[in-house]
């Protein structure tokens, strides 16, 4: 599941931010240039922040998994960061967080249920600290993007 979401151009190894607003702008920008208009962008990211306001997207393990439903998209929209340095992103641990996974759902009936398979598919892949670890040290966004499409399939799977 994972590795249909994502594309090449929507991972940045080496993915730094000085705050939780800074990042998600970042994930933000990295989705796919067809799937939002500017305006879009904005009310995603405000849409965002008003969810993180509910509680954090950052599950721990350095992971983060900040989301929101847009009647904007038709189909799901994500975008990976993954940093070496740790961003400050509030966490349930008070870790930084390493691999930031954003997920734009289209408004439907089954919304609730897309972000939940999504969700704990991404959130059970990288808790997998041998696949979190390999993304970490990742030399360029194609070769983490390789290592998506390879592993996660497989692993994705025999989660859900």
């Amino acid at each position: 599941m994972l590795q249909h979401l994502l594309r090449e151009e929507s991972v940045k190894v080496g993915f730094e931010a000085a705050s939780q607003e800074e990042a998600i702008r970042k994930l933000i920008d990295l989705l796919p240039s067809w799937g939002l208009s500017p305006e879009d962008r904005e009310n995603v990211y405000s849409r965002i922040l008003a969810r993180e306001g509910y509680g954090t997207t950052a599950i721990g393990e350095g992971i983060a998994l900040p989301h929101c439903i847009f009647a904007g998209v038709s189909l799901p929209l994500a975008s990976l960061g993954i940093s070496r340095e740790g961003i400050d992103f509030p966490s349930l641990d008070g870790l930084p967080v390493h691999i930031a996974f954003l997920l734009v759902l289209p408004d439907t009936e089954d919304a609730g249920q897309m972000k939940s398979q999504i969700l704990h598919s991404a959130g059970s892949f990288f808790r997998d600290r041998f696949w979190r670890e390999r993304l970490k040290i990742a030399g360029s966004a194609q070769e983490a993007y390789e290592l998506i499409v390879r592993e996660a399939g497989s692993e994705l799977q025999m989660a859900g």
